[in-house]
């Protein structure tokens, strides 16, 4: 008969799933370094490039449009916000002497 301590040794606790760690020589890892650095650097430059294209291009376009629209950006008064004023008695209270050893 098998105690407790040799059942739990003969039978995975996880389940059927079982992770393995892969030794990697040391050029594959610099490899996957070095591939991961240039996609960030890819990354980077093609974004700038883009913000350096498409910024420029729609304040060009922004420009054109008020030019052939004739319309200037002046700033217009909008509506006003509805201001409401809450008046009502306020009454000062006493200090609490419950609460005093709080302080």
């Amino acid at each position: 008969m098998m105690t407790d301590m040799e059942s739990m040794t003969d039978r995975n606790p996880y389940g059927s799933f079982r992770a393995r760690a892969v030794k990697l020589p040391a050029w594959q890892i610099a490899f996957i370094g070095a591939a991961a650095a240039a996609l960030v650097v890819t990354l980077a430059a093609f974004a700038t490039a883009v913000f350096l294209l498409v910024f420029p291009a729609m304040i060009a376009l922004d420009w054109f449009y008020r030019w052939r629209t004739r319309k200037s950006r002046t700033a217009t008064p909008g509506p006003r916000p509805q201001e409401t004023v809450i008046t009502t008695d306020y009454e000062v209270l006493p200090p609490d002497p419950a609460n005093e050893e709080r302080r």
